[in-house]
């Protein structure tokens, strides 16, 4: 196996990781919690997805939001601590889609990317859109703050599982509204 390989393959697995801490943290926070398992054995885990997210991605706000927070839950050793996680995601996505209106939408780049007729309809829906995604993600992390505050149970049903599933129909509304747009104006 040359270098490249092994880089690639380091690569992948360390993607493999991240998506499925990401995507199964609030279940491995709920059986954790349930089970007795330290909170800072949690947050020591939870630190070095954190770094390695770092190294692939390079982001030094969301690095440093991870640092703060794990070093909450490693001084506190409580777990509302380790319940901010999503609430932080939520927002660093909503932050995403909110400041990139201020120059280009991040829709509008995909857009660019995917080489669409950026047309004046399209770049219109295209904002739209980004507005649309950021006001979804600013209530997303509302209503994940105030399930911080409720039982473990209503906190993984919603982060681990309805949260998925809003964000799934948000995906595919708007895939369907784009693609209708683009058909409609390739019509033309």
């Amino acid at each position: 196996m040359s270098l490249m390989q092994l880089k690639k393959l380091l690569t992948l697995i360390a993607r493999l990781i991240i998506g499925i801490f990401a995507f199964a943290y609030p279940f491995v926070v709920f059986f954790a919690l349930r089970n007795d398992v330290a909170v800072k054995f949690i947050g020591l885990f939870l630190l070095a997805v954190i770094v390695v997210s770092f190294v692939r991605h390079r982001n030094k706000i969301l690095l440093g939001l991870g640092l703060i927070l794990c070093s909450l839950i490693l001084f506190f050793n409580q777990d509302i601590f380790l319940k901010i996680y999503p609430v932080l995601m939520n927002c660093s996505i909503f932050a995403i889609f909110a400041l990139s209106l201020q120059k280009t939408p991040l829709i509008t780049q995909y857009a660019k990317r995917m080489n669409y007729d950026l047309n004046a309809k399209v770049i219109k829906y295209t904002r739209n859109a980004t507005i649309a995604w950021a006001i979804f993600m600013g209530c997303n992390s509302l209503i994940s703050l105030v399930t911080v505050f409720l039982s473990n149970k209503i906190w993984v049903l919603y982060n681990g599982f309805i949260s998925y599933i809003l964000i799934g129909i948000m995906m595919i509304g708007e895939y369907i509204t784009r693609k209708w747009i683009l058909h409609v104006e390739s019509d033309k």
